[in-house]
């Protein structure tokens, strides 16, 4: 799969994986209805996404009701690795305003054409695509042996 989620601080940075926690919440003495990032509950919260790939291509599609494109902002960090979205609503209620924001951020798997990513947002749904690369056989050549002493380093100071 091309995405995963993107978590700065862990070893495993990529891998949404429990196996892979280095420090389970339960070996803190945390009991696991404090840890919601770990649950399915939290992680399909606003806003809910679904992924899908083939071989040409990958598409996230996320839910964003009542979201503008004027209230949201797309980005790539880390190289075209990961993915930073963050938006907000305003909804107004009796006599005033709630406000819901979110921000999420997924790594990207290294097989995307990060440059060529398109965003659509229609029906309250936002659909990211990237196409993916093509796969390149392997160039194999021979390397002509020259006899005699090999060149010096280059300088880089010149």
């Amino acid at each position: 799969m091309s995405l995963s989620f993107w978590n700065p601080n862990s070893v495993f940075a990529g891998f949404d994986d429990p196996f892979f926690d280095p420090m389970p919440s339960t070996l803190l003495g945390i009991p696991p209805s404090l840890t919601p990032f770990k649950t399915d509950t939290m992680r399909h919260s606003s806003p809910r996404y679904e992924v899908t790939e083939n071989d040409k291509q990958f598409r996230l599609a996320i839910d964003v009701p009542g979201v503008k494109p004027d209230d949201m902002k797309i980005e790539l960090e880390h190289e075209g690795r990961v993915l930073h979205m963050t938006g907000g609503r305003k909804v107004k209620t009796d006599k005033s305003f709630e406000e819901y924001k979110f921000e999420k951020r997924f790594t990207l798997g290294r097989d995307l054409d990060t440059s060529k990513i398109t965003a659509h947002l229609s029906d309250g749904v936002l659909v990211l695509t990237a196409p993916k690369k093509e796969k390149v056989a392997p160039e194999k050549r021979e390397i002509a042996i020259t006899q005699g002493e090999a060149p010096a380093l280059m300088d880089e100071t010149k």
